[in-house]
């Protein structure tokens, strides 16, 4: 075997941390003999293993292949120092991630059974070229989408989505203050939170103050987050879900005021243009009282608890553990201001905890879902039954959404649809693989 074949790692204070003098072929590792690996060994400067590893139990190329770090370990190679450990099996691990098509042909055996994959390439991906002094090791970001088509299509869906259930929201609100409990002869429900905190009237102003806080921190987020639509949309279905559950609750039910303080008597229906107002203020506004709106009825569960949490999480999802002061910060909010909503009598004790156990609850199953790809790629249909919405959303996404980073287009001096390039060169990769697929 010629000397070109072995691979020898470099390290040097370039551009470049790791080098590599040649590429190998899968067939050239897979044929490689004990004197092979010997001979790699010594190019590696870790000689000292020719025996253990050659001599004494024979390890060729396929045996270097189908090893793991446990291997180095245990017996019978039992290799006791943490640093011969970790040399070796990194640069076991090279040679792996360098044996994609060693790998794929085992993955595609394997999925016929549902068995985990044998690649170490689904932990590590990597992309190898040449070039003219040295070949370059490129770790490669994860695969997003199995396909990038369609899903700024599915962005524009949720927000239809959410729209129509907002429009819907608004008109119920109307309705349940034309029939809200009189306070006369349905008085307020004994509730132990509102029965021993004082009545703070400015509380609830500050309460839609935090909302429109971490609105604005959300909205940063989304202009610099890389993958933006995806965290539009699952906000906008999230959000659209709750909100429609929430009108059904408070249409079904309707519950006496908490408090004599909000002075919410039954309203007469009025024309339809006096409907038609009310409903347009509540939606254009979002029912916020600082913006003067008034509604009465709409309990069961809190909209503002439900747009603190929703908001809430959405922050600390889709930021990296660099913005710890700002996740602290937002969960702060959250919990603030929900003491600040029954500090102002506006709900029961038991509409903020639903809004809120409710709210976290199903973004975080929605999210455990997204997040392991293995629950919506397999052909069990059930799933596109019960959520066919979230199957709809998710299905081409391979992986957790990585909080990934970049200046928008508007703050740069020269723009480069480099986004764009990315997606038309993966679904050009898509389709050229999907081809050799067909023709084997």
């Amino acid at each position: 075997m010629n000397e070109s074949n072995v691979s020898k790692t470099t390290i040097h204070n370039g551009d470049c941390n790791h080098d590599i003098m040649e590429n190998f072929s899968t067939s050239s590792i897979i044929s490689w003999t004990t004197d092979d690996v010997e001979k790699w060994l010594e190019s590696l400067n870790l000689s000292k293993f020719i025996d253990k590893l050659c001599n004494e139990n024979g390890i060729d190329g396929l045996t270097l292949l189908l090893m793991k770090e446990d291997d180095l370990k245990q017996s019978p190679l039992s290799i006791e120092r943490l640093c011969d450990i970790k040399k070796l099996w990194y640069h076991i691990r090279l040679l792996q991630c360098n044996s994609n098509e060693f790998y794929s042909h085992l993955n595609n055996e394997t999925k016929k059974h549902n068995h985990s994959l044998l690649s170490p390439t689904h932990l590590l991906e990597t992309n190898s070229h040449n070039s003219s002094s040295s070949c370059q090791i490129n770790y490669k970001e994860k695969t997003i989408f199995k396909t990038p088509t369609g899903e700024k299509r599915k962005t524009l869906v949720s927000f239809i989505y959410a729209l129509i259930s907002g429009l819907w929201t608004s008109f119920i609100m109307v309705v349940v203050h034309n029939r809200v409990p009189n306070v006369q002869k349905y008085p307020p429900l004994p509730d132990l939170f509102l029965d021993n905190i004082p009545h703070i009237s400015w509380a609830f102003a500050v309460s839609e103050f935090l909302i429109l806080v971490m609105g604005i921190v959300f909205l940063l987020i989304l202009i610099f987050h890389k993958y933006w639509s995806i965290i539009l949309r699952r906000f906008f279905a999230l959000g659209g879900t709750i909100f429609f559950l929430r009108s059904i609750t408070m249409l079904v039910t309707s519950l006496s005021v908490p408090g004599p303080h909000l002075e919410c008597t039954p309203l007469q229906y009025g024309t339809t243009r006096e409907i038609f107002t009310r409903w347009l203020q509540i939606f254009l506004f979002q029912g916020l009282s600082i913006h003067g709106i008034r509604s009465c009825g709409d309990y069961m569960f809190s909209g503002h608890t439900v747009m603190l949490t929703l908001l809430n999480h959405c922050i600390t999802e889709y930021t990296t553990s660099d913005f710890y002061v700002v996740h602290l910060i937002s969960w702060f909010c959250n919990i603030f201001g929900m003491m600040l909503i029954l500090a102002a009598h506006e709900h029961y004790t038991i509409d903020v905890f639903i809004a809120f156990f409710l709210t976290s609850r199903l973004f975080l199953y929605y999210h455990s879902l997204a997040n392991n790809a293995v629950l919506h790629s397999i052909s069990d249909n059930r799933l596109s039954i019960w959520f066919p919405m979230f199957s709809y959303f998710e299905k081409n996404i391979q992986c957790m959404v990585p909080n990934v980073l970049h200046i928008p287009w508007p703050l740069t001096l020269i723009y480069s649809n480099t986004d764009e390039k990315e997606d038309k060169n993966f679904l050009l990769e898509y389709h050229n693989e999907r081809d050799i697929r067909k023709r084997k």
